[in-house]
């Protein structure tokens, strides 16, 4: 049985595993001189001591032994053969099951430790660093003047371990590349955390440049370590010669550190090791603190265990899956395909710069946006980072801000393979405004845009932003490089709140439970809701230590849901059939799906990519045909056509000063104004005429073709009270047995036949 690792598991090449090797062993004898340099200092001797030396003899017995027994051990730390080269196989389980590694000792009874050593994070990080640098060439290249080498990593408190071991590391590579010239400058960006204000964290950068200037100035080769390229100024990126990219933590490198602190014999028991270790995901995510505590064990096993019982106790483990979100229609096949991109990314099939690595998420609230992002982080079984507008002004001005969204993105790098998750994307505003507060949210945007450039280049790394207001969102964020794919999350239909029913309820299929009915009466709810309701009853049930009945489901829809208003629904259906036989019977592109519930309907329409004088007063019809269908079937409209500023009435209204104000449609003026900005009082006599044209023409048009068209107007009302929804392939069936009808559909059936 071997454990001997091969060190192309870790290091590129043998000259990389070998720079490694005599890397730890100056690092070793570093410690033994400093510790004899702290017994200089503190140890009181007598005038018999030749040349300042600390004598033995004068030591406490304690510090006299650990003296005499670690500075007679070779730099390597090899001292025998390991003890399981003498063991049978039981005996070896025996020793594993304690905790004992008879790989990496000499003698089982006596612990391999040294007591002088390099501390095992600095090991790591020597290690790390070397695992970067795969040829001599690459070496020599760091100590060449008037040249930048880059380290990329994203870790800042690793990035204060590889500060603590630079100087001495690069001496001994300097004498490795036998480079006789002047001794490399090393700088490492600290970028702080999310609670260091941004102003200091300017000062900080702009300390960083200057340094890395001087450096230049003086004719000494630099190594800059940052978390990304842009830390450098311009000016210093056109210097950088090599970029090296810190490997991150894995197993392969804990075992080669155990192999130097806490064995004398070369060997560990990697194959116990890699059963016991973390994934190295998990171990991606440890701070040098952790992996510091976890080397205070005497064993290579109990340190493995160590490490484990760590990532276990971190944040718990992210369950819910795609699998477990119910509802989403056609938005599952893009969030599978950025699971399957990342999955084929991890296992090498794909380099990362083929795969899709971003998307937005855009759609109503409570469609559950948020907790698809969490789906697809626990799908992956990746770490889930989130950050949010609100989360990061919570820090304060602009610069706490900024740097709190810096923390957030500079956290999802180190863990990588990881989701980073924005909400509200909307709420950074648009850069176009023309408010008071312009400058301060060009400044936030801007923070924004130059994270996501970041976020880009961190492999593995899927970034993904919400909002519930795409048309809000600055062009330059959604924009593809920076958001791929725009995933539009609908409000879920009948089936789908009956699979989140079922889902948050546990359905059996046997179960007497009628979700159907739940489901009909918060039809145009989001998700939430049925997530709500699932909950109050099952609350409700608990109350009454009873078993879950349907009345306890029809208690909590009362809550957020009235009972049904047969009237109402009636009304409601006739006024959502007239939206619904206006756009089949018009050149407008196919509704994607209608619904009826005793709160209100919708039409949603299909996309419109740009308007012509004749889609204009389709949408015109369109927006009036509820109303129309009310007073044709009913006799009078109820007030639901003009309730609110997203109203049938208020959009017609705004639609027909488009028309005029904006477009410059049948002869209207040339000259464009806001909309927004501009009311009916404002408009002068001949603007207010033809606006009112525009929208009684339309009126007329629309009331005459339902006429034409009545008992289709009340087949479809019908059919929609008693399903209350409608698919775009149910629509699609409807649109078909319309055209082929014998009724008089006049022109606008036609125009929409050759449209479509």
């Amino acid at each position: 049985m071997t454990n001997n690792l091969n060190p192309s598991a870790l290091f590129p090449s043998r000259f990389s595993a070998e720079l490694a090797h005599s890397t730890v062993c100056a690092l070793r004898e570093g410690a033994l001189s400093e510790w004899k340099s702290t017994l200089e200092r503190f140890c009181d001797y007598d005038d018999c001591e030749a040349d300042g030396e600390v004598s033995i003899d004068l030591l406490q017995p304690p510090v006299r032994q650990v003296f005499q027994e670690d500075v007679t051990r070779q730099p390597d730390g090899i001292e025998g053969p390991p003890a399981a080269d003498t063991m049978t196989a039981a005996e070896i389980a025996q020793c594993f099951e304690v905790g004992t590694d008879p790989f990496a000792c000499v003698d089982t009874n006596i612990s391999p430790l040294w007591h002088i050593k390099p501390r095992p994070v600095a090991v790591l990080a020597g290690f790390l660093m070397c695992a970067t640098i795969k040829d001599e060439r690459a070496l020599a290249e760091i100590f060449r003047p008037g040249r930048i080498t880059l380290l990329l990593c994203p870790s800042n408190h690793m990035r204060s371990q590889i500060e603590s071991v630079a100087k001495e590391m690069l001496v001994h590579w300097q004498q490795a590349a036998r480079s006789p010239g002047n001794q490399a400058a090393y700088h490492v960006h600290d970028s702080g955390s999310s609670l260091v204000v941004a102003g200091e964290q300017k000062r900080a950068l702009n300390k960083f440049r200057q340094a890395v200037d001087k450096s230049v100035f003086t004719h000494a080769p630099v190594v800059a370590v940052c978390a990304t390229a842009e830390q450098l100024s311009a000016e210093q990126r056109t210097l950088v010669v090599q970029s090296l990219q810190w490997p991150g933590i894995r197993a392969e490198a804990i075992i080669e550190v155990l192999r130097c602190t806490h064995s004398n014999t070369g060997q560990v028991a990697e194959v116990e090791l890699m059963r016991r270790l973390p994934t190295d995901a998990a171990l991606s995510r440890l701070e040098p603190v952790q992996i510091a505590a976890a080397f205070e064990e005497e064993t290579t096993l109990l340190v493995a265990d160590r490490l484990a019982q760590i990532t276990r106790t971190q944040k718990g483990k992210i369950t819910t899956t795609l699998e477990d979100v119910k509802g989403l229609g056609s938005a599952a096949l893009p969030l599978q395909q950025l699971l399957a991109d990342l999955t084929d990314w991890r296992e090498g099939r794909v380099a990362w710069s083929d795969v899709t690595r971003s998307a937005l998420l855009f759609g109503p609230p409570g469609t559950g946006k948020t907790m698809l992002a969490r789906a697809l982080a626990g799908s992956a079984g990746v770490p889930f980072i989130a950050t949010s507008y609100a989360d990061c002004q919570r820090h304060g001005h602009q610069g706490d801000m900024l740097a709190a969204l810096n923390a957030a993105f500079e956290q999802a790098a180190q863990q990588a393979p990881a989701i980073l998750f924005i909400d509200e994307i909307d709420s950074f505003s648009n850069r176009s405004g023309d408010s008071s507060s312009h400058e301060y949210l060009r400044g936030i945007v801007n923070g924004l845009l130059e994270q996501i450039n970041h976020a880009a280049e961190v492999e593995g790394l899927i970034l993904l932003g919400a909002t519930n207001h795409l048309q809000d969102v600055d062009p330059a964020v959604v924009r593809s490089g920076r958001f791929d794919m725009k995933i539009e999350i609908p409000l879920p239909n009948s089936a789908g709140l009956q699979a989140i029913l079922a889902s948050k309820l546990k359905f059996d299929a046997a179960s007497q439970l009628d979700l159907r009915a739940i489901a009909d009466r918060i039809l145009g709810e989001p998700g939430a809701t049925a997530e709500a309701i699932a909950r109050d009853a099952i609350g409700k049930a608990r109350m009454e230590r009873e078993v879950l009945a349907q009345r306890h489901l029809e208690a909590a829809a009362d809550q957020i849901a009235p009972p049904v208003d047969r009237a109402l629904l009636h009304r409601i259906a006739v006024h959502e059939a007239g939206h619904l036989l206006a756009a089949l019977l018009s050149p407008l592109p196919m509704p994607k799906r209608v619904w009826v519930t005793p709160r209100g309907g919708r039409v949603e329409p299909g996309f419109v990519p740009s308007t012509t004088p004749e889609l204009a007063q389709a949408q015109l019809r369109l927006c009036l045909a509820g109303r129309a269908a009310e007073r044709l079937i009913l006799g009078e409209a109820a007030n639901g056509a003009g309730v609110g500023l997203t109203s049938d009435l208020a959009q017609a209204t705004r639609l027909a000063l488009k028309i005029e104000l904006n477009w410059s449609f049948d002869g209207a003026d040339l000259i464009w104004q806001d909309v927004d900005r501009v009311t009916v009082a404002s408009l002068s006599s001949e603007q207010h005429r033809r606006v009112r044209m525009h929208l009684q023409n339309a009126h007329n048009e629309v009331t005459q073709l339902l006429k034409t068209n009545l008992h289709s107007l009340e087949e479809i009302s019908a059919e929609l009270m008693r399903r209350r929804e409608f698919t775009y392939a149910d629509i699609t069936q409807l649109s078909s047995s319309l055209s082929s009808a014998p009724a008089q559909q006049g022109s606008y059936a036609t125009d929409r036949k050759q449209a479509g």
